[in-house]
């Protein structure tokens, strides 16, 4: 795909689809109007006049209940069109006919305006430069500190208690843990604790992720002359089969991500080597019989299962990508649902907070404010979305409403 050119990307689909091109042009104007016209409501700060909506926010307003494949639908014919110009459905979570369309068009438009970047220095940069930030401005940040409590006086959140005893009392308190565990596991169970459980029960955790990493001890993307970065295998036309294939953890009928780190910048592995990785999208329940010996640290089922998976991710990638991969892997570790549960905590292993269904998105979404005074959320669990730059607006977003409730 091209980066940030646009007419280019128009003109390869219309080399294939010469009879879709209208329709194609049709799908980016819609694209870049919702984009427009949710940044234009966002500054508003919900100073609108309904009166007038339809007509200063058609786009908007016209697919607010709209998944993207009923946006697809409008503009483009071919069955095939459709699935590669939404190829990039693996990014949200869900596939076009369960994705609110907001959550494939803003940020898709984005790519293709303003390209895609990763961080030099791998993503642990990202994290070092908050770290930074925070401590020069008197703030400190605490490694390995388990919080075990919310602390609640009188119906407000007052601090938080962690492991071994330690109390930190603040006028607010901001969970970036997931939102179900924040109200089932952070909490004392109280009449607004229960309402807001209540709420959270109508949404569903996203799907997690199965991954493999993978260091070569020679450069075989060199040899074989791959320039791309990021590259989508699927094993067919149909959305629909590799999201269910995904939930079952099929790994076989599964689309899959290849990402090929030596191509973001020079250096990344050292001289004649290679670092890759390979992700594919999967569901919490076949992990679920290996759950309570992973726990309890037996082991032995569950690697034996984990690595027959990666075999297989790793045979489908040397098939279509990489001749040679499989002789040229010197460092493996894989990581699985149960893996993201862990470290993470997160309900089910999701990797994305809820899904991005119509039934949570824009005024619908899970907020930052809670049914808890002075306790918020922020992160992908809440809004506006997840990934980097979603959940990197949260923050911002989070700190203005409660300086909007304080005054």
């Amino acid at each position: 795909m091209p980066q940030r050119n646009v007419p280019a990307y128009i003109d390869i689909l219309a080399v294939s689809f010469p009879g879709e091109r209208p329709g194609i042009e049709a799908l980016i104007a819609d694209m870049r109007a919702l984009n427009s016209e949710i940044v234009r409501l966002s500054q508003a700060a919900g100073k609108v006049d309904m009166r007038t909506f339809p007509k200063e926010f058609p786009t908007h307003f016209r697919h607010a209940s709209h998944t993207w494949s009923q946006v697809v639908d409008e503009r483009l014919r071919d069955p095939k069109l459709k699935a590669i110009f939404s190829a990039l459905w693996g990014y949200y979570g869900l596939p076009p006919s369960k994705l609110s369309c907001y959550y494939y068009a803003l940020p898709t438009i984005g790519y293709l305006d303003g390209g895609g970047y990763y961080p030099k220095g791998r993503s642990q940069a990202v994290s070092d430069a908050f770290v930074r930030l925070i401590e020069s401005r008197g703030g400190k940040v605490l490694l390995k500190t388990r919080v075990e409590k919310i602390l609640v006086e009188d119906g407000a959140a007052t601090g938080v208690r962690c492991a071994g005893g330690r109390e930190f009392r603040a006028r607010a308190v901001i969970s970036n843990a997931s939102a179900s565990q924040t109200f089932e596991s952070l909490l004392d169970d109280s009449e607004a604790v229960r309402e807001y459980r209540a709420r959270l029960s109508k949404y569903s955790a996203s799907l997690s992720c199965f991954q493999v990493f993978l260091g070569l001890k020679r450069d075989v993307v060199g040899q074989v002359g791959l320039k791309d970065t990021e590259i989508f295998l699927e094993s067919g036309y149909d959305a629909d089969a590799s999201y269910e294939a995904m939930r079952r953890a099929d790994v076989e009928r599964c689309g899959a991500g290849v990402m090929v780190y030596d191509n973001l910048y020079p250096g990344y592995s050292p001289k004649g080597k290679n670092t890759l990785n390979i992700l594919a999208l999967q569901g919490f329940d076949h992990w679920e019989q290996f759950e309570q010996d992973y726990r309890a640290g037996r082991k032995a089922a569950y690697r034996a299962e984990k690595e027959r998976m990666a075999a297989i991710l790793i045979q489908r990638v040397e098939a279509a990508l990489l001749p040679g991969l499989s002789k040229a892997i010197k460092v493996k570790e894989i990581g699985t649902p149960l893996t993201n549960l862990r470290y993470t905590g997160n309900s089910r292993g999701a990797i994305y907070g809820w899904d991005q269904t119509v039934a949570n998105s824009g005024n619908t979404r899970v907020g930052h404010a809670t049914t808890v005074k002075n306790l918020y959320l922020a992160g992908a669990w809440s809004k506006p979305g997840h990934g980097y730059g979603a959940v990197l607006a949260s923050g911002p977003s989070c700190f203005a409403e409660i300086v909007r409730r304080w005054s």
